[in-house]
């Protein structure tokens, strides 16, 4: 192995003080409150719909981008254009705030290192971000087989624009919708009335998906994997990150000290400490979320969201000039794991056939035979290269090495 790519013994922990307080401290803390505020306004939509018979917004969840990209404008494509201009306005704030499933993943982050799953904090303990070379495509994938039953109405010429408002009902994708467990195309189903019993039932099996999406993943990938990994919305939300001179974005406001917790601490793999030494002191990582966490551990302060210039560094800071990134061409700080190109590119081709297979029990099936379909081949062909499983063991061992 060619030496400037060996790991050394030297890794780098995120920083326990602040992760056991994280959620009560800081921007944190508020982001705690919007995650639940966001899960009791889902709570009342449902009950609106079913209970209370209050249809006034429908819903307004993953449906949306399709009925956007087909010309219906309801309530749910009305909520995408307008996550879509804060995207523009203000970055990937919705993401970091308001996402319901990021919610659930960070709930599921915290569950994993109050009970020290071990598998887990192997990975939590360094912040070991591991992911696919090819996760751009994967996600782009995704998306497309979102947008399949539109792209079908634009090739027969059936899409015009519709300005109907539709009150499509919350469960549209989720077991419960039109009184079934699992979509109509399913070679199993069941009936599901809205009395006490059906409705743990549907509610367990909505809990199966998410805990899934979120707690699986972050086993395998590290915390935030869905996002980092799979959600196909940054293909929309990227283009419009960096257009507008105005956005804020995370910006240094002090004199940086080096002491890299920052990029150490980061969710999404981004490295802070270089972004803003390279690129005019800003954030520009097409990833950040501004969940803020680079905000809040900086002891210095040395960090803000702002549209403001700038301050200059005062203290040289050579290394970030001798050593960019770790990952020189993507860079950022999520590690690749040590397959061979050729088994990376077919673990994303098996995730995707075993995505679709799996999606004929329902919408949101799509993403849990992808994942599952990722992780196990990838397991697999770990299992049968032997150098592949000695490297990756390496890697979960020792760290980033040099960071």
């Amino acid at each position: 192995m060619d030496k400037d790519k060996e790991f050394s013994v030297k890794t780098c922990p995120v920083d326990k003080e602040y992760s056991g307080k994280s959620w009560s401290s800081g921007h944190q803390r508020w982001r705690k409150w919007s995650f639940i505020a966001v899960h009791c306004y889902i709570l009342f939509h449902f009950l609106a719909f079913y209970v209370f018979d209050w249809p006034i917004w429908g819903k307004t969840a993953m449906i949306g981008v399709p009925s956007l990209a087909a010309l219906n404008i309801n309530a749910a494509a009305i909520m995408v254009i307008f996550i879509l201009l804060s995207i523009f306005l203000f970055g990937r704030f919705f993401c970091g705030w308001i996402c319901h499933l990021r919610g659930t993943i960070e709930f599921s982050d915290w569950i994993m290192q109050k009970f020290k799953i071990k598998t887990f904090m192997r990975l939590r303990e360094k912040n070991l971000l591991l992911n696919t070379r090819y996760r751009w495509t994967l996600r782009f994938i995704i998306l497309l087989l979102l947008l399949l039953p539109v792209m079908g109405k634009y090739a027969q010429g059936n899409v015009n624009l519709n300005l109907t408002p539709e009150t499509m009902p919350p469960l549209v994708d989720l077991p419960g919708n039109e009184g079934k467990l699992f979509g109509e195309r399913s070679p199993i189903n069941m009936d599901i009335q809205f009395n006490v019993g059906d409705s743990l039932i549907a509610f367990g099996f909505v809990l199966l998906i998410v805990s899934l999406m979120s707690f699986v993943m972050n086993l395998a990938f590290g915390q935030g994997a869905f996002c980092r990994v799979l959600c196909p919305y940054p293909i929309l939300f990227a283009p419009l990150m960096n257009l507008n001179p105005w956005q804020q974005k995370i910006t240094r406001v002090g004199d940086c000290q080096g002491c890299r917790k920052c990029s150490q601490n980061c969710p999404q793999g981004i490295d802070v400490s270089r972004e803003i030494h390279n690129f005019n002191g800003k954030v520009i990582n097409r990833e950040c979320i501004k969940c803020f966490r680079c905000v809040d551990i900086c002891v210095s302060n040395v960090l803000a969201n702002t549209s403001k210039p700038a301050v200059a560094q005062l203290t040289e800071r050579k290394e970030y000039i001798r050593h960019p990134w770790q990952n020189n061409e993507e860079k950022h700080m999520q590690v690749f794991q040590p397959l061979p190109i050729w088994v990376d590119a077919l673990s994303v081709i098996v995730a995707v056939l075993v995505g679709i297979i799996v999606s004929r029990l329902g919408g949101f099936w799509l993403y849990i035979g992808a994942l599952f379909g990722l992780i196990l081949f990838r397991k697999l062909m770990f299992t049968l290269m032997s150098a592949a499983r000695e490297q990756h063991e390496k890697i979960l061992e020792k760290g980033w090495g040099k960071r």
